[in-house]
């Protein structure tokens, strides 16, 4: 007696994103700590993210310059009421589409995000350490107010 089982589906594979190059607006991003990226457009319409991350291990603090070239983002369809984020890096988990060159520093793993809120994302591993910078939002500008009475 021979027994013979298969599993077939009619159901089509469930895509959860896409890969398209709808990068973040050309210029400079900063958050309220004084960390910033610099976002470029090229002719050949890749993008290039730029700028300045920290690693932060209780009383140690470091800075480091880092450089990426996005050629295409990673979008994942949102759920419902939650925000669009597109995806770039490697080796972390949802970038695994994107096309990316990383110009400058990061050896272990690299990611940036954005948002339809305009924030950009950015944490990197170089030699064991976590580099993170988040929050940036296009045009921020500190101002510092003085008082005189």
């Amino acid at each position: 007696m021979a027994l013979s089982i298969s599993c077939k589906s009619n159901e089509e594979p469930t895509e959860t994103g896409t890969t398209i190059q709808s990068h973040p607006a050309q210029g400079t991003y900063n958050n309220s700590l004084a960390n910033n990226a610099t976002v470029a457009i090229n002719n050949d319409g890749i993008c290039t993210i730029s700028g300045t991350t920290h690693f932060t291990s209780g009383s140690t603090k470091e800075s480091t310059n880092f450089s990426i070239t996005v050629t295409k983002w990673w979008y994942y369809y949102p759920c419902r009421g939650s925000s669009i984020t597109y995806y770039a890096g490697i080796n972390i988990y949802g970038t695994e589409k994107s096309e990316v060159t990383i110009n400058l520093l990061a050896t272990d793993y690299f990611e940036i995000s954005y948002t339809d809120s305009r924030e950009l994302w950015i944490v990197f591993g170089h030699e064991g350490k976590r580099y993170y910078t988040g929050n940036l939002k296009k045009g921020i500008i500190k101002y510092v107010y003085q008082i005189s009475i």
